[in-house]
């Protein structure tokens, strides 16, 4: 006969296969022209594991994030597989696939260290805490909000941080439980590594100190006010490495913060708490879920569906802590839990447009699964209590089958969603409340790919017409008007390109591809050289210049720039290489 610990290893075995089956079909996508390209693709920094490019990534504010194991594992990837999209995919989804089996764990440890702490108290049987924690997992693992994260290569740090931050947890809660002191010594090193390793995945794992303290409270019973100063003294490090976190990603986005002039203190926080009760409807009946949820300024802040919001918050809050008082510390810990996790993503400090993100909900929603498996196992005793128990259960069975179906049928779809750059952004466009420049930029490229001009440049001037002041669309607007021959309308906005950034090299470079494109070498030359007095290692620039000279049949200038060019670890444009008939390059990479 199967033991129940056999029994339960084969139950997770087909969680894990169930939900890699939901998520495979991520590994036939293409990479997408959001972040993708320029975190993975072209980004010269990653494509050779050496001791440059790990200094690079230890030190690196790219992107305006800071995340070196992130970047270490894109860097494997393409060392691995080279720029094929589908063992990257493959990768996100294994990840994730392991994160399921440690939520699943992290449920199971979490039930266990409340009977131990209850002893004297009723609690669900073995059997419930195993289906609890089972259904958490699968409704976790399957859920349509995943899809985000797991299907979108640049997002790759969330489930890696995920891997860690629940790792680490475990290792906390056995560190908790356990009596040999040699024991809780390793665990709690190993723990604190493992910390480290989620914030330099992604520095939003800085919550874990604060969560190690909430299961302190619960279902650990480790804190009381006699204890709290010796408790917090048990998290020195997690918060050291926190606080360091902390400071490099700050470091990372300074600059480019969104300024409270655009998004004023009051839209932020009342957008705080919509997104709140947002991402819980979002997780019990996901509909319509959009890639990016622009923020629409016009929105009335004060209005109902704010107000709400915000009275809902306030209104869960106090229940729990009532609750508490009344000694029912599960449903403060779950809420709080959910709070503390989505405390850095709830656009207090915006680094981004976003007023929500599907990706956002990967840790934080954790909590509410568990709670919806914990009352699944509490039907579950019941229906055992009736006097004909089989129907009720198979009953609950079918349910539950049929929610997980249902939402593995959606993440699908919205796997699908991320097919490629064309089919995210039409989606976007086609979806979303509040229509983001940035979507109509990334159909017209992809339609610009296939050679439909006119389909692009209709979408580079909607583009144009939501974001006026940025030049990226102009120039491609631009470049689309030269190639359709409409020569004084190019020049014209070339020469308005330049004049709203004298000081931009892709502005000069940009217009000089044009000039080119229309037979002014001349006037192309000297805009690439105006380029590189800005930045002298501008390498659209030289570039441009080889492709100048090599149109003047002057090979020596053309070498003179191909050897700058590699001399800095970057490779040339393969057409360019064929004509200067250079057969081994000496790069390591396409240039920016």
């Amino acid at each position: 006969m199967i033991s129940f610990r056999a029994l339960k290893l084969y139950a997770v075995m087909v969680l894990c296969a169930l939900v890699f089956l939901v998520f495979v079909p991520s590994v036939g996508n293409d990479f997408v022209d959001w972040d993708d390209y320029s975190f993975v693709v072209r980004n010269p920094h990653i494509t050779s594991i050496s001791l440059r490019s790990a200094v690079w990534m230890l030190t690196t504010f790219s992107e305006g994030v800071w995340h070196p194991l992130t970047w270490f594992s894109h860097s494997l990837d393409l060392a691995l597989w080279g720029p094929n999209p589908g063992p990257h995919h493959l990768v996100s989804v294994l990840i994730h696939v392991l994160n399921v089996a440690l939520f699943f764990t992290v449920c199971g440890l979490l039930q266990d260290a409340w009977v131990q702490r209850n002893p004297s108290r009723t609690s669900l049987s073995e059997t419930s805490r195993f289906i609890a924690a089972l259904v958490a997992a699968l409704l976790f693992g399957v859920h349509p909000l995943r899809v985000e994260s797991v299907t979108w290569v640049a997002e790759r740090k969330d489930v890696l941080c995920a891997l860690f931050y629940l790792s680490s947890m475990i290792l906390y809660l056995k560190y908790a439980l356990a009596g040999d002191s040699g024991a809780r010594k390793r665990f709690y090193l190993f723990g604190v590594l493992l910390f480290a390793l989620a914030l330099l995945s992604k520095p939003m794992a800085v919550t874990l100190p604060l969560v190690l303290l909430l299961l302190d409270y619960f279902p650990l019973y480790r804190l009381r006010m006699a204890s709290f100063g010796s408790l917090l003294k048990e998290k020195a490090p997690f918060l050291l490495l926190a606080a360091a976190a902390m400071a490099m990603n700050a470091a990372a986005k300074w600059g480019t913060a969104i300024p409270l002039s655009y998004v004023p203190v009051h839209m932020r926080l009342m957008n705080a708490f919509h997104s709140i009760v947002f991402y819980i409807y979002q997780t019990v009946f996901p509909s319509k879920l959009v890639p990016i949820y622009e923020m629409d300024r016009n929105l009335d802040y004060f209005g109902p569906s704010f107000v709400l919001a915000a009275c809902g918050v306030a209104a869960i809050t106090g229940l729990c802590l009532w609750r508490a008082v009344k000694k029912t510390r599960l449903w403060a810990a779950i809420w709080f839990y959910y709070l503390i996790t989505l405390g850095p993503a709830m656009g207090f400090f915006m680094a981004y447009r976003h007023a929500a993100a599907d990706r956002y909900t990967y840790l934080p929603t954790m909590g509410l699964l568990l709670l919806i498996g914990l009352a699944a196992a509490r039907m579950w005793e019941a229906a055992g209590r009736l006097k004909q128990p089989l129907p009720a259960k198979v009953g609950l069975a079918a349910f539950l089958l049929l929610v997980t179906c249902a939402y593995g049928y959606q993440t699908q779809k919205q796997i699908a969603v991320w097919k490629n750059s064309e089919t995210l952004w039409r989606y976007v466009i086609e979806n979303a409340d509040y229509v983001p420049d940035m979507a109509y930029f990334g159909v017209g490229k992809a339609l610009e790919e296939k050679g439909q001009l006119d389909a692009a440049l209709a979408n580079y001037e909607a583009a144009l017409a939501l974001t006026p002041q940025d030049n990226r669309y102009r120039r491609k607007i631009a470049w689309i008007l030269a190639q359709k021959g409409e020569t004084e309308k190019a020049l014209a906005m070339v020469k308005e390109n330049v004049d709203r950034e004298p000081m931009n090299p892709s502005a000069h470079v940009n217009g000089g591809k044009i000039l080119a494109l229309l037979g002014r070498y001349d006037e192309a030359e000297q805009s690439a050289q105006k380029a590189l007095a800005l930045n002298p290692d501008f390498q659209p620039a030289f570039d441009l210049l080889m492709m100048v000279y090599l149109e003047r049949n002057d090979l020596v200038k053309a070498r003179e720039y191909y050897e700058k060019r590699v001399s800095k670890g970057y490779n040339v444009p393969k057409e360019i290489e064929e004509r200067l008939g250079i057969r081994n390059p000496r790069g390591k990479t396409s240039g920016p």
